[in-house]
């Protein structure tokens, strides 16, 4: 195993991580072993004047890309990377949310998979794009990628955010889009704009109907899809908690939907009109 270094502060040095006041454009990936594993990414910046809440600070990131060639593998914002690390590895990002506007937020170890075999032919770049946040200054960023010998049989993985606004009236909506033919779904991430609260028992999306090859497959509720929230969202929730509150989460590990042997879209009871939402198929090339 390789860990390397490709965004840090000053070595040796009190700073944690590599200037993020701008963004950082397409660079090239210098691979550094046989097989990149995973990436791992934190974000760091100054709260000043008021209080910024953590799911607000990681809106600095939007979006962490990486390519292969001119193939698009991951490209999302930071607050999806948590919710695809949290689904992926049942970890979650070390995290501190500032109260008093004197200090830091920060969000340390972002694990985000990767698993490419190296091809000397192929090139890799990878991108951040800096969004300011109000309140947020002295931005960092730090990234790390790590190397194995051997792939241990595992795939690419490729999640790509597929942005859907709710109808303009409630009730049962195409998605409008199709799967691409490229391997294996393992997993869907929907973020919803709002979801169940003490007064309002609804999501944006209410429930979920695949259709494969024309034909409606499987089906499910929002309310049995919360499976990616951390304790028990109660009046008062941890900045965690705050982060992941609104996704919900469908494992196909066991069984993955083979988007080459099947034309995979879905249909959706929207019970919350014109809401910003986004779609993430977590997906194995093949």
């Amino acid at each position: 195993m390789l860990y390397d270094t490709i965004r840090d502060g000053a070595d040796p040095g009190a700073t944690m991580g590599a200037d993020f006041t701008a963004s950082l454009t397409e660079a090239a990936l210098n691979p550094k072993g046989k097989y990149l594993d995973h990436f791992l990414l934190s974000l760091n910046g100054t709260v000043g004047t008021a209080a910024v809440v953590i799911e607000t600070f990681a809106g600095l990131l939007n979006p962490f890309t990486f390519k292969v060639g001119s193939e698009t593998r991951i490209q999302l914002r930071a607050r999806d990377l948590v919710a695809l690390m949290t689904f992926f590895y049942n970890r979650t990002p070390q995290i501190w949310e500032n109260t008093d506007a004197t200090g830091s937020d920060f969000i340390m170890g972002i694990k985000i998979p990767i698993q490419e075999v190296i091809d000397a032919a192929q090139s890799y770049t990878y991108a951040a794009t800096r969004v300011a946040q109000t309140n947020i200054s002295v931005e960092t960023l730090a990234l790390t990628a790590v190397y194995y010998d051997d792939a241990k049989g595992r795939k690419p993985i490729i999640a790509v955010e597929l942005p859907y606004t709710t109808a303009a009236a409630t009730g049962y909506t195409q998605l409008g889009v199709e799967l691409p033919p490229i391997g294996k779904m393992i997993g869907l991430l929907v973020f919803q704009t709002i979801g169940p609260s003490d007064g309002l028992f609804v999501s944006s999306i209410q429930r979920f109907q695949l259709q494969e090859n024309g034909q409606n497959t499987s089906k499910a509720p929002a309310s049995i899809l919360a499976t990616l929230g951390s304790g028990i969202f109660d009046g008062t929730l941890s900045p965690l908690a705050d982060m992941l509150k609104y996704y919900n989460a469908i494992d196909f590990r066991d069984e993955p939907i083979d988007l080459k042997a099947k034309k995979v879209t879905f249909s959706v009871d929207v019970e919350d009109a014109s809401d910003a939402t986004r779609f993430i198929a977590i997906i194995e090339k093949e």
